[in-house]
């Protein structure tokens, strides 16, 4: 339930890619003791985000606009915001240990983690990164945050994929195991192969991080795609295996099922990393058909 995701893999990098020497020094020592949690605000409505979409506004050193679904957002010292600036869009970076902003939490799927809304009203803000480049900044940012969060997605398909495997040797009916049946074993097979085929897929979104290669991009969404599918198709199965029992509080099936699902929306949703996989292997395509 901490804001982790939030903090390292968004606000850290960011600052980490795009922060001035004052900016780093001032600020990446807090997140690394864990004095300081962060939060990225993007989302102003519920269709898909677009450079022309962004309402959010950036004058004379203060923000005003409305973020809808901040992840964090209610518990957040700091915020990345994308915003519309002079130049074009920018990201900006607002402390709210000093600067005052409006934040309402909102209910989500996910009980455990914090969700709000937050209002800007001439809120204070800095410049992280020049103006004009916040929406490639932010296509950056999404490639790298979705290798971290595909091995975040990875740990949740396989921890429920043991859950699955542990009460299937342990319930008996009729007499037997009911992972003895066939129905049983062919639903954890598939789990198994879908967790598999994320790990293979998000080892090598690591090594394409970790090189900062030019392959990078189609990586991280190979891996996004593939621990997403498999996030919501072990925690989902997990609750059948367990039968009536799986959907009771006291198990702990639904708050994997809730974070696979909530983590499948952060950084826009499947279908949005869909459409980039598609688009970075059209010129991979075109490269080995030449």
């Amino acid at each position: 339930p901490v804001p982790f995701g939030s903090t390292v893999y968004l606000t850290a990098e960011a600052i980490l890619r795009w922060g001035t020497d004052e900016q780093k020094t001032r600020l990446l020592p807090g997140i690394a003791t864990g004095e300081l949690k962060g939060a990225l605000a993007v989302v102003e409505s519920l269709e898909q985000l677009t450079p022309a979409g962004i309402g959010t506004r950036f004058a004379d050193g203060r923000l005003s606009g409305i973020k809808l679904i901040v992840p964090d957002g209610g518990i957040a010292d700091l915020l990345v915001v994308l915003a519309q600036g002079g130049s074009g869009p920018g990201l900006y970076l607002v402390d709210l240990r000093h600067a005052a902003a409006s934040r309402e939490n909102v209910a989500s799927v996910d009980l455990t983690r914090n969700t709000a809304r937050i209002e800007f009203d001439g809120t204070a803000a800095e410049p992280l990164g020049g103006e004009g480049a916040g929406w490639e900044n932010l296509q950056a940012l999404y490639d790298r945050a979705a290798v971290l969060y595909a091995f975040e997605q990875l740990g949740g398909a396989l921890r429920a994929l043991d859950m699955g495997v542990g009460y299937a040797k342990e319930r008996f009916a009729f007499g037997r195991p009911i992972g003895s049946f066939q129905a049983i074993k062919h639903m954890l097979a598939d789990m198994y192969v879908a967790a598999k085929l994320a790990e293979s897929n998000c080892y090598y979104a690591a090594w394409a991080l970790s090189t900062d290669s030019a392959e990078l991009p189609l990586a991280a969404a190979t891996a996004r795609v593939s621990a997403t599918q498999a996030y919501q198709l072990c925690s989902r199965d997990n609750i059948q295996v367990h039968g009536g029992m799986g959907f009771t509080w006291e198990f702990d099936c639904h708050l994997y099922y809730r974070r696979s699902n909530f983590l499948a929306l952060e950084l826009g949703g499947l279908s949005h990393w869909e459409d980039r996989l598609v688009a970075n292997l059209q010129p991979a395509a075109a490269a080995a058909g030449s």
